[in-house]
């Protein structure tokens, strides 16, 4: 048996039939194009998150898996920050109710004191994780490891596993306008760096919405509407790239005139834009709105 998996593992095949799944351990880690450290971060997937598993490989002693992502975005990951399922196993954070991350980056502790001994690990910000017992400062959780530990409470909220927050168009401007000077990373999407489309797609999920990875696909996601150039508001999504190339960048409008967006344009940090800047008009392929974005509950 043992040489079998070691084959499969060289070989790449498919793990089984059926679909298998796993959960991330680390706090952060790289998804990759290909199973190489050396080769690019196309994005990154976080402590808690269930993953897809499409196959795997063994390359230079060591072992990839690759995955997909709950937005159907694909990539290679070192197999040891996985935990895979067993078979029937229920997804990790699946049911009952979950602590999910709201500060930038939480820590976790092993008991529930923060000077006797370093952090467990850390979670970013939309991080679910499963909860125990609360006290008054202080709740139990469970890694997706198994390990147990300690979060401050001031750190997050509790909600139900299958139900997500919806904040209002201002919460969530409110929240981006938090990641001002966070640095740009390509493929990142956490407050450790973030990439333009990675930065816009984790603001849009801390008020409860989903988009599409990559900043072409999210231009040409389904459930989004076109806005006429001159008629852009805050909340809507700004494209831009190359006459006749693919969209390569995405920003978000904050008012009338402005955007907050991840950007190497003159310092390589989340910053704020003006839309009617020649560097940005001459780029300029439209806006995109997400349809109820104003009538958010929080």
């Amino acid at each position: 048996m043992r040489n079998l998996f070691a084959l499969i593992l060289i070989l790449g095949i498919p793990l089984m039939a059926q679909e298998k799944y796993g959960v991330v351990i680390k706090s952060v880690e790289n998804m990759h194009r290909n199973p190489d450290d050396m080769s690019e971060v196309v994005s990154q997937a976080i402590i808690g998150e269930n993953l897809k598993i499409l196959r795997s490989e063994k390359k230079d002693d060591k072992e990839w898996l690759y995955v997909e992502t709950q937005d159907t975005y694909k990539g290679w990951i070192e197999a040891k920050s996985i935990r895979i399922y067993k078979d029937g196993e229920e997804k990790y954070a699946s049911k009952g109710k979950v602590f999910e991350v709201e500060s930038l980056i939480a820590y976790i502790y092993r008991e529930e004191d923060v000077t006797k001994h370093k952090p467990l690990t850390f979670a970013p910000i939309t991080a679910p994780l499963e909860v125990g017992e609360c006290g008054e400062r202080w709740c139990e959780v469970t890694l997706p490891s198994g390990e147990k530990g300690w979060i401050q409470k001031g750190d997050g909220f509790i909600r139900d596993a299958n139900e997500r927050r919806r904040l209002s168009l201002d919460k969530m401007i409110e929240h981006a306008m938090r990641f001002l000077g966070v640095p740009y990373l390509w493929g990142g999407k956490t407050p450790l760096g973030l990439d333009c489309s990675g930065f816009a797609q984790l603001v849009y999920k801390i008020a409860g919405l989903e988009l599409l990875r990559d900043a072409y696909m999210q231009f040409d996601q389904p459930d989004l509407k076109k806005v006429e150039k001159g008629k852009e508001k805050k909340g809507d999504l700004v494209f831009f790239g190359r006459e006749g190339g693919k969209i390569s960048h995405v920003g978000i409008m904050i008012n009338e005139k402005e955007f907050i967006n991840a950007t190497t344009h003159e310092k390589p940090i989340v910053q704020i834009s003006n839309l009617s800047d020649p560097y940005w008009q001459k780029i300029y392929r439209g806006a995109r709105r997400f349809p109820g974005l104003e009538m958010g509950r929080e």
